[in-house]
Order: structure tokens, then C-alpha cells, then sequence
């Protein structure tokens, strides 16, 4: 970033598309306003389409954080997914450690969980990703949990995203149950001149300008939104661009004319463990999911007496970091808060027993609340770790940035 940055404290762009900036404007908020209908709609599903980078998945994200307190939630990407993985990705996002293979026992499972939700509590919500990349198999199992029904009531809330409006797949007749409960469908478009420089002074006001329009004036904002079509998730890449290849600021005219311009690498979620100030390991995710726990079988095994053998669930989709208790005995905690499942944001501290776990991914936003936060986390945050016990590194889906000699 270039010396005089204009009071930017960090790039404000080539991290994912933050939903809190994206809903500002006004085809985030009339998706995001579709989808909370749907909520009280008794069909309960929805279709959301748009061009690739329009911010569907951002969209999203906001709405399952606003959910996730009210109701069971899981996000997938349905993309080259057999309807085993399928069945098997939903049920890990649920809170389930899964050993079974069949496509029925795994659709029993699910159907138990979501029934007994439906009967308890709100039915759970689904967000499935990039539904016109899904096999035909994987489709059909996902009508047949939409035909689910407890008291003459969905037992599953969907919410379906995809490129283009998909109306093929909705008029084959595997898909009969699904196109019969949708409330409703939106696109979301790309955005006007005047949406773009709004998106992109909005970033920059959250990174620390006080006067974002001294960094990228008006020439510049229209230059941008053009290179990039409208498109939000384009336009970000491309702002990062513009911002990493400056040396100085504001941003000239003539920086910004070839729209094919490098993207910023998108860095791994980092997670730093620790316990009684102690670092015992440090390790960058290699993978999409992780299971932290007491047993050998876990990715991350924590030595310690409040731990569960399978106590918890790290899944990282796409811009997305997940965070699902597995039913723990002693629950499972992020910033001294009692969770089931949470979207993680930057630098927020997770709590298993005695162990404490950073999660540092810049790409995942910046906690704003801080008000929840533990002093005493806050200080041994700078030494968090967990521990391996006698299993080889090399085993896990992580990379090992940093480990303690356990002798």
C-alpha cells in the first residue's frame, strides 16, 4: 500500500465481497429483503440467479448470520457434488460426524434431524450454491427433502443460488416439489455507475478513509465499474489491483485502462492454538473441512478433559469460514459466547476447554463487536494453540506453520 495511504489502514479490497458493504445497495437489499419473506412465507424457498461475481454467495452469507441464532443453518456448494456428498455435506454442516456411505441410510438420517427440528423448533435453512452445477442425482435428493413434511408444514427452509435463472432445471420433472414451493425468484443484477462508486467508497470508509472519494475520484470510480461490468466480486479484484500496483495515492486515470490486471492471492483461514499461554500450534487450512476434537480420528486433537472426542466442525466454503459444535458436552464457544453454529470472522477467538483458538483470515472481515470479548482471551490470544498428541503432521489437512516440541 503506498506510504501515504490517505488514512487506509489496511487494503480495503481483494478480500471476499463483505456482506455488511454489499447490502448498501440496492440489488443486495432487494435480495436481502426477498429472502426474509420467504422466511415468513409458509412455501419457505427461494431462487436467487445472477451473472458469476454479482454477489449471490455474499448475499447469502449475510442472511444465514442473520439467521443462525434463530434456527439450524447450512451452506453448501453444490457444485460436482454425487448425492452422497451431498446428504453427507449437509449433515456435517448440521452437526453430525458422519460414517455412513448409502444415499438412503444418510437420507433417513438427515429426514430424522429435520423432522425433529420442524417439531421443536424452526425448520432448519439450507443455502445451496451453484445448483446448475449439481448432478442430476444430487438435484433429485434435494427434491425429495423438500417434500418433507411435519403438521402440514416444510420441515426445510431452501434457499437455491445459481448462474442464470435456471428455468430447465426447474421444469424437469425430478425437480416438481422443489419449483412448487418457491415463493418467488430475483436476480440480481450488475450494478449502475453510481451503485459501484457507493460499493467502493463504502470499502474504503471501512478499511479508514475519511474522504474516499480523494483516493479514487469520480473518472476513476466510472473506469472501474466499467473494467469490471458492474460485477461487485470483479470490481473488488480489481480495486485490490489498482491499490496493490500504486505507489502512491490517489489513484490516476491512466492506472486503471487495462482491466486485466493480476488478482490478489487469497490467503488460507490461519488458525493459532494455545493453552495456559502456551503456543502449540500454528497451521493454515489446506482443506474444506477440519474436525477438532479428543480422538485420534480428528484433524486437530486437543489433549484435554473438556474437549469431545468429536467436538467440533471447521468448514471453510468458498470466502466463508463455518464454525458447527458437534454436540459437545461442555459446549463451544466464540468470544466467550455459547454457539452451535457461527460464521467466523478475523481474529475471532474460539474456545474448546482449556484451549483457545485464533482464527486469523483478513479475507473473512474484521470482528466489530468487541465488546463480548474476554479480556483474559484477549491477552492469551497472543500464545493460542492446540495439540496434535502423537499424530504425524503430515496426516492433516492443514499446513503446519508452527508446532511445540512435545519432546
Amino acid at each position: 500500500m503506498p506510504a501515504d495511504s490517505f488514512g487506509l489502514r489496511e487494503q480495503p479490497f481483494g478480500s471476499s465481497v463483505h456482506p455488511g458493504t454489499l447490502i448498501k445497495n440496492r440489488p443486495q437489499q432487494d435480495g436481502l429483503r426477498f429472502l426474509r419473506r420467504m422466511l415468513n412465507d409458509p412455501r419457505g424457498a427461494a431462487w436467487i440467479y445472477g451473472p458469476r461475481s454479482a454477489g449471490k454467495t455474499s448475499l447469502a452469507l449475510s442472511f444465514l448470520e442473520e439467521t443462525q441464532d434463530q434456527m439450524a443453518v447450512a451452506l453448501v456448494d453444490g457444485e460436482g457434488l454425487y448425492a452422497s456428498q451431498l446428504l453427507t455435506t449437509i449433515l456435517e454442516q448440521f452437526g453430525y460426524v458422519v460414517s455412513l456411505s448409502s444415499t438412503n441410510e444418510l437420507l433417513n438420517m438427515l429426514t430424522v434431524f429435520l423432522v425433529q427440528q420442524a417439531r421443536s423448533n424452526d425448520a432448519p435453512l439450507l443455502i445451496v450454491d451453484n445448483v446448475h452445477r449439481m448432478y442430476p442425482g444430487a438435484l433429485n435428493v434435494l427434491c425429495r427433502l423438500a417434500a418433507i413434511r411435519v403438521r402440514d408444514r416444510f420441515a426445510l427452509r431452501l434457499v437455491l443460488l445459481s448462474e442464470g435463472d435456471c428455468k430447465h432445471i426447474l421444469n424437469s420433472p425430478s425437480m416438481r416439489d422443489v419449483a412448487a414451493r418457491l415463493c418467488g425468484h430475483t436476480e440480481l443484477r450488475a450494478f449502475t455507475s453510481k451503485e459501484s462508486a457507493i460499493f467502493l467508497f463504502e470499502k474504503l470508509r471501512a478499511a479508514g478513509a475519511s474522504q474516499p472519494d480523494d483516493i479514487f475520484p469520480t473518472d476513476v470510480c466510472d473506469a472501474l465499474h466499467d473494467a469490471a461490468a458492474g460485477l461487485p466480486g470483479k470490481l473488488d479484484s480489481i480495486a485490490a489491483a489498482v491499490i496493490e500496483q500504486s505507489s502512491k495515492l490517489p489513484i490516476r486515470l491512466d492506472q486503471i485502462e487495462h482491466p486485466d490486471l493480476a488478482v490478489r492471492r487469497r490467503d488460507a483461514p490461519r488458525f493459532i492454538i494455545t493453552r495456559a499461554g502456551a503456543t502449540l500450534l500454528d497451521v493454515e487450512l489446506l482443506e474444506s473441512r477440519v474436525l477438532v476434537g479428543r480422538s485420534e480420528i480428528c484433524d486437530i486433537r486437543l489433549e484435554d478433559q473438556f474437549v469431545s472426542k468429536q467436538h467440533a466442525l471447521i468448514v471453510w466454503n468458498s470466502n466463508a469460514v463455518l464454525l458447527v459444535d458437534l454436540n459437545s458436552s461442555n459446549g463451544t464457544y466464540v468470544n466467550s459466547r455459547r454457539i452451535k453454529t457461527r460464521v467466523l470472522r478475523n481474529d475471532d477467538v474460539i474456545s474448546l476447554g482449556d484451549h483457545r483458538i485464533k482464527m486469523i483470515y483478513p479475507d473473512a472481515g474484521s470482528r466489530t463487536d468487541f465488546e463480548d470479548l474476554d479480556v483474559a482471551d484477549t491477552a492469551a490470544m497472543q500464545n493460542i494453540a492446540g495439540a496434535l498428541g502423537k499424530r504425524s503432521l503430515r496426516r492433516l489437512p492443514l499446513r503446519v506453520l508452527h508446532a511445540q516440541d512435545t519432546g
